[in-house]
């Protein structure tokens, strides 16, 4: 089927390229805000989009545009991205090596990207890498010597790399064999200007990683943050920031980490704090909401924040008893109640075991029966985790 671009469809269909936030677009719709294809073409290189997708996107948007010097800067984006892959792909003459990384989504390891092999030949790497089912990347080392010693060694920096989603998707490419332009907040990949923004301090939000925060930055001030940036002639993209108190899921704390861009943030709604389903989190995230707009005290957040420490403390011990009963039983073997917990007590106390016991069961990962003419219940592990 052949591509068609959004650019330049309905409002909406564009509006769902460009950006992320569903709260922003409402915004965008509400306010009649605008972009200028230059504009855009910085909204399509930042949106994250698989690569195949921003290129098609932007060539479009080349297409249609009557700005001369935005149609030049896309040429030659596009360019460089053709011959950066062209230069990745090469290995003819064998003095690269391909290093393909995998991420962890587990472990100590968890999130970063580990050597699962070495390869001549890209495409090879590429394949081993989408079998995986993880985001994968995959560089291009020199091989030192090549061609003069039995003994190579490998340069430590990769003269270009590429990142997969676990898909095979290609996310993006570098290339240090084209030489890097300088950075010019006038092109499209850098400029700066002014983004549509609809929060206001002590909103709760959702970034696109799925992190929850309150916002920390107000109308007035960031009127004031835009101002001066536009003074600024050095002001680029990366400046495009709110301030946001993060929540910590691990310690129940909000911290002020990195800025970052309203186009990311999504308003988030909290269930009713009076509900008795109401979560921790959804009661510390309202707390916090109100401490920040002077409408709570500060003990109540305290309080709040103990309350949560207390549930995850108990929620990780709960943990460590269900991987341990788990471990005891195995898979298909029944054992006695009491036998199972004289291998698991010195993780757990009776009263959680059986409580631990009675969810495996209930979750379907334990199966339990009595035989007849005996005082003992048995139960047999269906999932050894």
């Amino acid at each position: 089927m052949e591509f068609e671009s959004k650019i330049g469809k309905s409002n909406r269909e564009e509006l769902e390229l460009l950006i992320p936030s569903e709260t922003v677009r409402e915004y965008v719709r509400e306010t009649g805000w605008t972009f200028t294809d230059f504009q855009k073409a910085a909204l399509l290189y930042h949106r994250g989009l698989l690569l195949k997708d921003e290129y098609a996107h932007l060539k479009a948007l080349r297409d249609r545009t009557i700005d001369h010097a935005l149609k030049e800067q896309i040429v030659e984006y596009l360019g460089e991205l053709e011959r950066g892959f062209q230069d990745f792909r090469e290995n003819s003459s064998r003095r690269y090596i391909y290093a393909l990384k995998v991420r962890e989504g587990s472990g100590f390891w968890e999130g970063e990207y580990l050597v699962c092999g070495y390869f001549f030949d890209w495409e090879m790497a590429f394949e081993h890498g989408r079998k995986e089912k993880a985001p994968f990347e995959i560089g291009k080392y020199l091989v030192n010597g090549a061609g003069e010693s039995e003994d190579w060694g490998c340069s430590h920096y990769p003269v270009a790399w590429a990142r997969f989603d676990r898909d095979g998707e290609m996310l993006l490419i570098e290339c240090r064999e084209i030489p890097y332009s300088e950075i010019d907040n006038k092109h499209f990949t850098e400029i700066y200007f002014e983004v549509p923004n609809p929060f206001e301090r002590g909103d709760i939000v959702k970034n696109d990683l799925g992190t929850y925060g309150i916002v920390d930055t107000t109308q007035e001030q960031w009127k004031e943050h835009v101002a001066r940036l536009e003074g600024i002639s050095c002001s680029d993209y990366s400046d495009i920031l709110i301030g946001v108190l993060w929540f910590n899921e691990e310690e129940g704390t909000f911290d002020l980490g990195e800025g970052i861009n309203p186009l990311r943030l999504e308003l988030y709604q909290p269930m009713d704090i009076h509900e008795e389903s109401c979560s921790l989190i959804d009661r510390l995230l309202v707390c916090a909401s109100l401490v920040d707009q002077g409408k709570c005290s500060m003990d109540a957040l305290y309080s709040l924040t103990m309350d949560y420490r207390k549930a995850r403390k108990r929620a990780d011990k709960w943990k460590i008893a269900e991987t341990a009963i788990l471990k005891a039983l195995g898979r298909g073997h029944w054992l006695a109640v009491d036998e199972v917990y004289e291998q698991v007590k010195d993780s757990c106390d009776w009263s959680t075991f059986v409580s631990r016991i009675n969810r495996l069961i209930e979750h379907g990962r334990v199966q339990s029966a009595a035989l007849c003419g005996k005082d003992k219940e048995y139960i047999c592990g269906l999932d050894a985790g």
